[in-house]
């Protein structure tokens, strides 16, 4: 029924509104040729129906529409595409920006409808369980839907051009090319939730019971990378993680309380985690190295560093709590106040810029706009309120300076006789006050590498610390010791143990010790990456494999796992034999490496060919007759003999078993027969009448026969 559905609807097509446009949508801007900044976005306000083009590297408004029916809208941008979805209905509307006009419309009639859309590539994704590829120019549809086992998550459209679907009822991620649906990729169990994440072009899903993310490379091949345990205890409908991200690191965030933010690196496999006290976070996002968190209860943005670690800042959007809508476009983050008039673009560097949404003197045909004020960047702040200070740009208010009183002379009095002094009791001392509790270490920070955590923390405030030392629930080495008051606030733990350890950061005063938040589980140990130096040396019907350990995961507890021409999932050591493989053929085999901290996407491969190792002999035991050259390893079928007492070099092809003969010279008896070649082709001559070294079939290195 749903194919049925989404069918129906998008058999009708698209309706042209360029009369209908005129009753839903107001024009901000009516020059045929409006101006607007190719680095820029569409930002909504739900508040004032309006939606509004902001220039990235100004904050500058410079164009918007009127949407008069007040709806909560979802604006889907990528380049010229930009779509308008009324998420209730499934309304579609496609602006056209080099008009500021509304240039089609659609009714896809399923509420919460999905619009993905990359370049030329884009589909309509109905959550119950149907996709369907349309025109992102037209929005017309583009061959059938297909169908989906509901409900389905949120798809993400890869650098290829993929469309990614995670597939809760099967809890597989469905890859789609072109609307044709491709080999799924197992990423947990039926009925585990799944997110995914377009990380630098490629995909990563997240599987939050399985506390794990499947990362797909560049040649198809799916690793995995082990989250933190704690991933798992995420409430239902499971992690918060962006759409897409535009380099290799990809931020996961446990709701709740001391919410657990997880960032992985998909080019070193690291994990790094810290934990954000936002109780109603949004979806996190990441520019540069800093990581973004919207708190909708304060209307904020909690930003982290990955860099520098250490307690993360807020950084306030909306004038009242709210949702703040986060993304990242052009090289720039924008987070916009959906109910209200504000929102901020960020630079990498961390410059922002105040946008004002309701600022619509814009330039247009029949006016000329006021002239604005240079733009003024505010430079990224380490403070915890990152804020602008009200009063920066307020002048100094004049200090008024009151004249001394002039001092009447006085006659100095008449010295007397000195009396004798009275004698002063003594002081008692003043009793030295007792020495301040320093609070507690904060935002203990952890990061994963081969062999060792790095362990990063904010100083303890008020009262005096004396040192801080580090308490790691595992049995490795922290270096250094201690660390002073004055920092730099790290430690290093190294263990050759692939196991989970967490980390307690220690202050201690004069009166005692005082501990952090213990940190999130991690591992002293990354997923590791492809094998070195993967060689096969052929033999007989198999092949000698052999490798070196990843270069970032020696000595950890390291497996791999062996696919193609032979197969075996936990070979331990670095080498391994292939048998039972057919010779005079061609064999691939493909070397993953896997521990507990995951396997990674790339993988070492291999050949090996098994032609016939030709070889020349001599000719023997021809003293009495002479030997015969049969048809076939059976005799009875002679095409040729050698003359008694003659001996030659014959070229040996493979060996074969065939039928029994005892020689008259030596009594030996075998059942060995050599494929030789005769004459220009090929026959046959018993191993009893060859000089070949050893005995038995495929002596000598040779193979055997298989055609």
């Amino acid at each position: 029924m749903r194919g049925d559905k989404i069918t129906a609807l998008v058999a009708g097509g698209v309706v042209a509104v360029l009369a209908v446009a005129a009753a839903v949508f107001g024009v901000g801007v009516s020059s045929a040729n409006p101006k607007l900044a190719d680095v820029g976005a569409w930002l909504w306000t739900k508040a004032r129906g309006k939606v509004v083009h902001v220039n990235g590297l100004s904050g500058e408004v410079d164009g918007y529409l009127n949407d008069k029916r007040g709806r909560p809208m979802k604006v889907v941008q990528d380049g010229s595409n930009v779509l308008l979805v009324d998420d209730s209905t499934g309304f579609v509307s496609r602006i056209e920006p080099s008009q500021l006009t509304v240039s089609q419309t659609r009714n896809f009639g399923a509420a919460g409808l999905q619009l993905v859309v990359s370049g030329s590539t884009a589909y309509a994704v109905d959550p119950e369980g149907s996709v369907q590829r349309i025109d992102p120019v037209t929005l017309n549809s583009v061959g059938a839907p297909l169908d989906l086992p509901g409900p389905l998550g949120s798809a993400r459209i890869d650098g290829g051009g993929r469309l990614w679907v995670p597939v809760t009822a099967t809890g597989e991620a469905v890859p789609i090319r072109a609307g044709v649906k491709e080999r799924a990729v197992k990423a947990g169990e039926a009925g585990e939730e799944l997110s995914v994440t377009i990380a630098g072009g490629l995909p990563v899903i997240t599987n939050t019971r399985a506390a794990s993310t499947v990362v797909i490379g560049a040649d198809g091949g799916a690793g995995e990378i082990t989250l933190p345990k704690e991933v798992a205890q995420a409430a239902e409908g499971g992690v918060l993680t962006p759409a897409s991200t535009e380099g290799s690191l990809v931020p996961i965030l446990t709701p709740g309380r001391h919410g657990l933010l997880v960032v992985i690196d998909t080019m070193s496999n690291a994990v790094l985690t810290t934990k954000l006290a936002v109780t109603d976070a949004g979806v996190p996002q990441v520019l540069g190295t800093k990581v973004y968190v919207p708190d909708q209860r304060t209307g904020a943005m909690i930003v982290w560093d990955t860099a520098a670690g250490g307690d993360p800042v807020r950084m306030q959007v909306a004038e009242r709590p709210g949702p703040i809508e986060v993304f990242v476009k052009d090289g720039l983050l924008w987070a916009n106040d959906e109910n209200g008039d504000k929102a901020v673009v960020i630079d990498p560097e961390g410059r922002r810029h105040a946008v004002d949404k309701d600022d619509t003197d814009v330039p247009g045909p029949t006016r000329t706009p006021k002239p604005r004020p240079t733009p003024k960047t505010v430079p990224s702040s380490t403070a915890p309120d990152l804020d602008p200070d009200p009063t920066e740009n307020a002048e100094e208010p004049t200090r008024t300076v009151e004249a001394e009183p002039t001092r009447s002379p006085q006659n100095k009095p008449t010295p007397s006789e000195t009396p004798t002094p009275t004698p002063t009791p003594s002081r008692t001392p003043t009793p030295t006050p007792s020495p301040t509790a320093p609070g507690a270490p904060g935002s203990v920070s952890a990061k994963s590498g081969p062999g060792k955590v790095d362990v990063m923390f904010s100083p303890s405030t008020g009262g005096k610390v004396e040192k801080y030392t580090l308490k790691a629930s595992g049995a490795g080495k922290v270096t250094p010791e201690s660390v002073g008051p004055e920092g730099p606030f790290q430690f290093e733990y190294t263990s050759d143990q692939c196991a989970d350890v967490s980390f307690t950061v220690v202050a201690h005063w004069e009166g005692g010790e005082v501990e952090s938040q213990s940190s999130a589980s991690g591992m002293p140990c990354v997923a590791p990456g492809a094998p070195t130096n993967f060689q096969a040396k052929a033999k007989n019907k198999g092949a000698d494999l052999s490798w070196g350990a990843p270069e970032n995961a020696a000595g950890q507890g390291v497996t791999y796992a062996l696919s193609g021409a032979a197969t075996n999932d936990a070979i331990q050591g670095t080498s391994f034999s292939a048998e039972g493989l057919k010779n005079a053929a061609k064999h691939e085999f493909t070397l993953k490496a896997k521990n507990a901290a995951g396997e990674s996407q790339t993988t070492a491969t291999t050949s090996v060919d098994l032609a016939y190792p030709k070889k020349a002999y001599q000719n023997a035991n021809n003293n009495k007759t002479d030997s015969l050259i049969q048809c076939g390893p059976q005799g009875g079928c002679k095409v040729g003999e050698i003359p008694q007492g003659q001996y030659i070099s014959i070229t040996v092809i493979c060996q074969t078993r065939g039928k029994s003969v005892t020689e008259d010279e030596t009594g030996e008896t075998t059942d060995v027969w050599n494929r030789i070649e005769w004459n220009g082709g090929t026959a046959y001559i018993s191993d009893t009448l060859m000089a070949i070294p050893g005995s038995g079939l495929a002596a000598d290195g040779l193979y055997e026969c298989e055609n």
